[in-house]
């Protein structure tokens, strides 16, 4: 995806449990966006700033476990960037709690909410209000890139936990009937692993979508 056409995507997995930050670059600005901050990848997205010349805009939280808010507080620090949260995700990010270390609060500069406009010079990144492993999850669809930075909405074959407090079985098949509605080619790119795409999964998400109930 480092065409003049398309947005530059770098992926970063962190922390202990390899969670995936991402940088989004603007081809043509060099304007940027992070996505998510696991613990220990403020290194890894110096680097990736600095190969690119991108000036990084904004960090954007998919949800605040642990596991994607570790470097948070850092990250807007090295960067002089604001952070953005979905509304109901608010609390974890002033104070954090759960994972094996303490994580340091951050500050929210913006609060997100379905279908606002996260721009990037000349593109949209759309807000998807996507819960059920998280209650303020989010998911970021690029509609002229066929991209949807997800977090841990939907994964090869799967979804987020919904085992974990806070999670929620009903808003899960909820999310999955809304992604039903992108087209089959959206590359989806995961809070873990590698990237899949919606008509990739489509047979199973139209089973849960029908039947209303999890795999």
């Amino acid at each position: 995806m480092q065409s003049a056409e398309t947005l530059i995507v770098v992926q970063i997995p962190a922390g202990p449990i390899e969670t995936n930050a991402y940088v989004v670059i603007d081809p043509v600005t060099k304007d940027a966006l992070i996505i998510d901050a696991p613990p220990d990848a403020l290194p890894a997205l110096e680097a990736v700033v600095s190969e690119h010349g991108a000036t990084p805009t904004l960090l954007v939280l998919t949800h605040t476990h642990w596991d994607h808010i570790g470097d948070m507080a850092a990250v807007c620090a090295r960067f002089n960037i604001p952070l953005a949260v979905h509304d109901l995700e608010q609390l974890n990010v002033t104070k954090p709690k759960g994972g094996p270390e303490d994580i340091a609060a951050g500050d929210v500069g913006r609060v997100l909410h379905d279908g606002d406009i996260i721009k990037l010079r000349e593109r949209d990144l759309r807000v998807m209000h996507t819960p059920g492993h998280s209650p303020g999850q989010i998911s970021l669809y690029a509609e002229r890139d066929r991209m949807l930075l997800g977090g841990d909405t939907l994964f090869p074959n799967g979804y987020g936990r919904v085992d974990i407090p806070g999670a929620s079985e009903p808003d899960t098949v909820a999310s999955m009937r809304q992604l039903l509605e992108l087209p089959d080619d959206v590359i989806v790119l995961t809070g873990h692993g590698e990237p899949t795409a919606i008509g990739r999964e489509r047979h199973w998400m139209t089973l849960v979508a029908d039947t209303g109930e999890l795999l």
